[in-house]
């Protein structure tokens, strides 16, 4: 009997086998790597969500090394908000008793990737009543919590498990009776030319006719004239300073003309390494938030479509980097603070904020009827100005003071409005969304139980003084009595 030629059901299969492997190397180190995520990432790490390593930086072992790459990105916003549950608060073996119930030690506890079915806010995988698990006798301690359900402990305004400073009770106690709109506004004007000056006296403003740019299809008379009022001009900073091209010298140039070998020389495309040059705490801060994380690990920088939020379409091939926002040739104000963001964002806050009283405020601004920061725009509360030293500079990380929102209340709410209307303001999420604009409830239960603890309080004050002013007089009325 003659043997059959060709594949059988064995060869087939290695065949098969041979393929999908090489389709699925190829798609791990050449392609799409999404096919290898078990699930859904979370707002904050989707853009990272292909740099496996970053996070799984030993085989995907837990424990540990897990712990130690979230601590490689968050541990400074964390030592920033004073961690009101840093991992010291578990290991004291006074409270060891309470790791039994849930390991608060390692972040992976309560912040699980890949898990959409279970994400809830801030990318929280527990249920929302976890506080349970340490703080079920918190009504015994706290007549005011009893009934509370421990689902609503994080609500805006009453606790936060990381950033509490401005929650505690303490700090609500100081800042209860402030008007809702202070009378005098705290504002800080950013000042970093002005110290660079005051270092750098002997460097002289460069004029128009002291540039030294190429003319690249005849845009460079308008980027001449825009620079010449510039920062970097007042600086000294010519137009080879952020476009020389660095690898023109070891490049070959035989072939080219004159003309084409000067183009060549100069980097139209400008990135923000080149910015970093001068600008490294903006360029760092960028880096740290959602527009720029992706740089901060090698990465391709961050496009619109990636956004999960809503987007103009018109937009969805933008690419985030320095110029994205601001005009390099001149700096313009609006356009950085507000244009910018209006051009990408079209979600219903964003969109709301031609409307409100905020940006009537910043249109004054603009025309000189208010002072350099008493306007607010959109970077006056998602970039604020911070002052180290004696240099006022903008943080350019707009995620910092995101989420929670209660973040925001310490370093831009309070510059304007007192603490219990911006954190009554901060917790009606339908007031958010229409850009603050509008009516709502401008009391907020917290500050009606720290009422009623101060009165509390005053009372029991005053009974120890009336018991002890008592015993005075009555130790008083036995010292008179000529019968003793």
């Amino acid at each position: 009997m003659k043997k059959k030629n060709g594949f059988g059901f064995l060869q087939y299969g290695i065949l098969v086998t041979v393929v999908m492997s090489g389709l699925l190397a190829y798609s791990m180190f050449n392609g799409d790597r999404k096919l290898f995520l078990p699930g859904k990432t979370t707002h904050g790490h989707h853009q990272i969500e292909l740099k496996c390593d970053t996070c799984h930086v030993e085989s995907f072992k837990a424990g540990e090394p897990m712990q130690e790459a979230c601590l490689s990105c968050h541990s400074e916003s964390l030592a920033q908000a004073k961690d009101t549950h840093p991992k010291t608060k578990f290991t004291d073996p006074r409270n060891s008793d309470l790791l039994a119930n849930l390991n608060a030690i390692e972040c992976a506890t309560c912040h699980i990737e890949h898990s959409p079915e279970i994400t809830g806010e801030h990318g929280v995988t527990l249920p929302e009543d976890f506080c349970f698990y340490c703080h079920r006798d918190i009504a015994n301690e706290r007549s005011s919590h009893d009934g509370f359900d421990f689902e609503s402990c994080g609500n805006s305004g009453c606790h936060s498990y990381h950033d509490n400073r401005a929650l505690y009770e303490k700090f609500l106690q100081k800042n209860i009776e402030k008007p809702k709109v202070l009378n005098s506004k705290k504002t800080l004007t950013v000042n970093g030319l002005a110290v660079w000056k005051s270092k750098n006296k002997d460097i002289k403003p460069l004029s128009a006719e002291q540039h030294d740019g190429i003319n690249i299809n005849n845009y460079l008379p308008l980027f001449v004239d825009q620079w010449q009022d510039s920062a970097h001009a007042q600086t000294g900073v010519n137009c080879s300073g952020c476009h020389e091209n660095q690898s023109h010298e070891n490049q070959s140039h035989e072939n080219q003309s004159h003309e084409n070998q000067s183009q060549s020389a100069f980097n139209t495309a400008l990135t923000v390494k080149v910015c970093s040059e001068c600008h490294s705490r903006q360029t760092d801060g960028f880096k740290q938030g959602l527009h720029g994380m992706k740089l901060s690990l090698g990465m391709k920088p961050l496009k619109v479509l990636e956004a999960r939020l809503d987007m103009k379409s018109g937009a969805r091939q933008q690419e985030l980097n320095c110029g994205s926002c601001h005009a390099p040739h001149r700096p313009d104000l609006k356009l950085a603070a507000v244009t910018s963001c209006q051009g990408c964002h079209d979600d219903q806050h964003s969109n709301n904020y031609a409307s409100s009283k905020h940006a009537a405020l910043f249109e004054e601004e603009l025309s000189g009827e208010l002072a350099e920061g008493e306007g607010v725009s959109c970077a006056s509360c998602h970039m604020p100005r911070k002052k180290k030293g004696k240099l006022v500079y903008v943080e350019h990380n707009q995620t910092l003071n995101l989420k929670p929102n209660s973040k925001m209340l310490r370093t831009v709410c309070m510059n304007c409005h007192g603490l219990e209307y911006a954190t009554a303001a901060l917790a009606d999420k339908s007031l958010i969304s229409r850009n603050f604009s509008g009516d709502f409830i401008e009391e907020h239960p917290s500050f009606n139980m720290v009422r009623v603890r101060m009165e509390e309080r005053r009372r029991a004050k005053e009974e120890r003084r009336r018991a002890k002013e008592e015993k005075r007089h009555s130790k008083g009325s036995i010292t008179d009595n000529p019968t003793n």
